[in-house]
């Protein structure tokens, strides 16, 4: 399992080059207004340092890591949800993503246009969040029609609840409120089957020039103090530098980053963050010359970790040998592992827990 991501923004903010350095595709990331037209759609691998830690014991012909998929729209401005621009066409394809990813713009360039012509993330981010509420506020009003049908023609048991729900709903979005900050746990499944997308977890890329990256940025600041008072998480990073950066071989580019105060990559730390919204964890199989990493939900079972890696090896499910890792690393393979009485032996309903792994023995 991957876990999927939309970016969104205004346009020009850095979507498409954010989507370019994630993925190393070739994204159209020109300096105009709507340059992306066509949702890009792209895969990304997620950094993982244990594979090779593992790969180190164990020499495997491949390594598989994890993946995330990344859908970039076209830019949004005011108006969207009434046609103006591009971007509204799009907002439909990323209702099913697991988190949103909001760029906004915290760096000055004259030969870089802003539609606003002024440099404002805070106001950036906020007609980007507006487009959203506005386009749930739509979804919600269509659900309230197709509820109100269902009453009239006596289906109580399809719309039990459901009427109450979606008024207060609406009474949220109609003041132009995101739905995130008033959402109780167990409506979360149910949103997301809607498509609510000012009800999925949240993230900004603060887009920061080169110069941001030793000094302080006002722009950053901002931003960050708005995050820091809705509850999103704000991660800065120089976008097109750290681009620059990803075309050298992995020794050089940590050396170049370092060489200017870049002790973590931004996007590494994206990552992460997409990973602890939505409560990821990661675990490893080592079946025969293949080391694989998967993505798992937290709480989520070895049953369900089995359908992961086949629906053959769910079904034929018979029990598996879980390790930590920090086990494996101290004694160096599972077999010695086993003679050391650390390897556990469980069912379908032991609970994976992060980095652990996992072999599966199956009919």
């Amino acid at each position: 399992m991957g876990f999927l991501c939309g970016i969104v923004g205004i346009p020009n903010a850095g979507k498409s080059t954010l989507f370019n350095l994630l993925t190393q595709a070739a994204a159209p990331a020109e300096n105009y207004p709507f340059c992306t037209v066509d949702p890009n759609i792209g895969i990304v691998t997620v950094p993982d340092e244990n594979l090779e830690r593992i790969a180190s014991h164990i020499h495997p012909e491949k390594i598989t890591p994890t993946t995330l998929k990344i859908f970039d729209i076209a830019g949004l401005v005011q108006g969207a949800h009434r046609g103006e621009g591009l971007g509204n066409q799009f907002l439909g394809q990323i209702r099913g993503v697991d988190t949103i990813i909001h760029v906004v713009r915290c760096f000055e360039n004259p030969n870089i246009s802003h539609v606003y012509n002024a440099v404002n993330p805070v106001q950036d981010m906020e007609i980007v969040l507006i487009e959203l509420v506005m386009a749930d506020l739509e979804i919600v009003q269509h659900r309230q029609e197709s509820v109100s049908k269902a009453l009239r023609v006596g289906k109580r048991e399809l719309s039990l609840g459901e009427e109450d729900q979606l008024s207060r709903m609406k009474d949220h979005l109609s003041r132009g409120e995101p739905l995130s900050s008033n959402l109780p746990v167990g409506e979360r499944s149910l949103m997301k089957a809607w498509g609510i997308l000012t009800a999925k977890p949240a993230v900004i890329v603060a887009n920061i020039d080169e110069d941001d990256l030793t000094g302080e940025s006002p722009h950053l600041k901002h931003i960050q103090d708005w995050g820091q008072a809705h509850g999103v998480p704000v991660i800065p990073i120089c976008i097109r530098f750290e681009q620059e950066a990803s075309q050298l071989d992995p020794h050089e580019r940590s050396a170049f980053l370092e060489s200017v105060g870049i002790t973590s990559s931004g996007t590494h730390d994206l990552i992460r963050t997409c990973y602890e919204l939505l409560d990821l964890i990661t675990f490893y199989t080592p079946v025969g010359p293949e080391l694989r990493a998967w993505t798992l939900q937290r709480g989520q079972t070895l049953h369900e970790a089995a359908g992961l890696v086949h629906t053959d090896i769910q079904k034929g499910f018979i029990r598996a040998d879980v390790i930590a890792l920090k086990d494996f690393l101290a004694h160096g393979s599972i077999a010695r592992a086993r003679e050391a009485g650390v390897v556990l032996t469980e069912g379908r309903e032991f609970v994976v827990r992060d980095t652990d792994i996992v072999v599966i023995h199956f009919r």
